[in-house]
């Protein structure tokens, strides 16, 4: 029996003169039951991806000297539907390839530093970085978000930059999220 291109759905033959037998009605309920099966398989990817994507959102923070600091979200996750809050790497481990919108802040308990956060994925700088570049009052709040197609496995951590001093502690308070705008299809 041939199968349809696309899906590889089967569907019945027919040489002329056609014969009508008991293998044509096996052949039609084939191709039925295939397909339904391929419209529920559709139906469920589309309500998991529109009505619960994967979602996590991990909090963390550190005191710490100098000026490049990469933050860890150590913990339990605030929230965390599939499985992504990495506590080990400290990070948000994609669970789907697939686009993520991802984002979070950092804040900082001083002034005068001119905060900037990048992302980093599995440890490297995969976009520029974000935020003012200028001072505020009596702490520095960078919020960051970006949008990127990930694998299954790559780990997502961000890391800040600042022009303070380079020996002096400062307290950092962070958030990281990941949400997945569209499966890999």
């Amino acid at each position: 029996m041939d199968t349809t291109d696309c899906l590889g759905l089967p569907y019945p033959e027919c040489d002329p003169p056609l014969v009508k037998d008991a293998s044509d009605i096996e052949q039609f309920r084939d191709l039925a039951v295939a397909t339904d099966t391929a419209v529920q398989a559709l139906a469920d990817s589309i309500s998991e991806t529109l009505l619960n994507p994967d979602a996590v959102c991990m909090v963390g923070g550190v005191n710490t000297a100098g000026q490049d600091v990469v933050h860890f979200y150590s913990g339990t996750p605030k929230f965390d539907n599939a499985g992504m809050a990495d506590t080990i790497a400290d990070g948000i481990r994609i669970q789907e390839d697939g686009w993520y919108m991802i984002g979070g802040w950092v804040q900082m308990l001083a002034s005068g530093a001119f905060l900037r956060v990048e992302p980093l994925l599995n440890g490297d700088v995969f976009t520029s970085r974000q935020g003012p570049a200028h001072t505020v009052s009596t702490s520095e709040t960078v919020t960051w978000t970006d949008v990127g197609y990930f694998q299954t496995g790559d780990l997502i951590t961000a890391m800040s930059h600042h022009v303070g001093n380079p020996v002096t502690v400062f307290t950092y308070a962070t958030e990281i999220w990941a949400l997945q705008v569209l499966a890999d299809v």
